[in-house]
């Protein structure tokens, strides 16, 4: 038995609301400030300079929640009440995926460990090329954005901003991107994200094919089991929070589906 359908995300998603814009806008903004002030390296040096300020462990902790694995398991709490949230986000990976992998090798822009050498700390693994956009922040911008946006809730959409930023935030601050490569990757992710909501809308797919829900389901379920399994996604530092992530959400799954399963039976 699957779970009562919510309100579909059209009912609260309208591509309307000024949050839709506002982060693509500011994200534009900064990319333009950055790069007409030739402004990026010092403000990627500024940015790394937190680091060693404050505490590896720390951001180790903060980037990982930008790893595909993480970030789809944390989504997992969604699947029985919220499908349509799960299918806009199905869609808008398929558009982040595109804005990542393809500009990425079409640009070949040079990393930070590449550029400045021994002035970069660094916390974890360094990586050479492919900066832009970041896939981290894309992935986490696409998550916070279906839930702020999809969920039409104030109390949503200021957590899930203040998360998605300071992600983006971390892969300066652990050396890998610039910060042109961090609103890059917000404007894309955000923007995938309205989009998968409006395609959502047009085309509600697991409201009209239950296979489609299970199917996301253990896709996601398949990223929290990876989770507890060891998937570290580079910074070991954070590998106790990663596999508390992956037990949780597998709990809140399998909770709904007991819960689910009693309320049908006492039908």
């Amino acid at each position: 038995m699957m779970a009562s359908q919510a309100p579909p995300a059209s009912a609260r998603f309208s591509l309307r609301s000024p949050l839709v814009w506002a982060v693509p806008l500011a994200a534009l903004v900064g990319f333009i400030v950055l790069q007409v002030g030739a402004a990026n390296q010092r403000a990627f040096i500024a940015l790394n300079a937190i680091g060693p300020a404050t505490n590896d462990w720390l951001w180790a902790n903060i980037t990982v929640l930008g790893d595909t694995a993480v970030a789809l398991a944390l989504c997992l709490p969604l699947w029985r009440r919220r499908p349509d949230l799960l299918w806009a986000l199905a869609i808008g990976g398929i558009l982040a995926t595109a804005w990542v992998h393809g500009l990425k090798p079409l640009l070949e822009v040079p990393r930070p460990p590449t550029v400045l050498g021994a002035q970069v700390h660094l916390i974890g693994p360094a990586h050479a090329y492919r900066a832009f956009p970041s896939g981290h922040t894309t992935t986490i911008f696409l998550v916070s954005g279906v839930l702020a946006l999809g969920l039409g809730s104030r109390f949503a959409a200021g957590p899930a901003l203040v998360v998605a930023v300071a992600t983006g935030i971390s892969r300066a601050v652990v050396g890998v991107h610039w910060p042109l490569d961090l609103v890059g990757g917000a404007f894309g992710g955000w923007v995938a994200a309205a989009v998968g909501l409006a395609l959502a809308r047009r085309f509600p797919g697991p409201g009209r094919l239950p296979g489609m829900q299970w199917a996301l389901g253990l896709l996601l379920a398949a990223c929290a089991g990876a989770l507890i399994s060891g998937h570290d996604g580079g910074y070991p530092q954070a590998i106790w929070l990663v596999r508390i992530i992956g037990f949780f959400t597998l709990l809140a799954a399998a909770a709904a589906i007991w819960r689910d399963c009693r309320l049908g039976a006492g039908a």
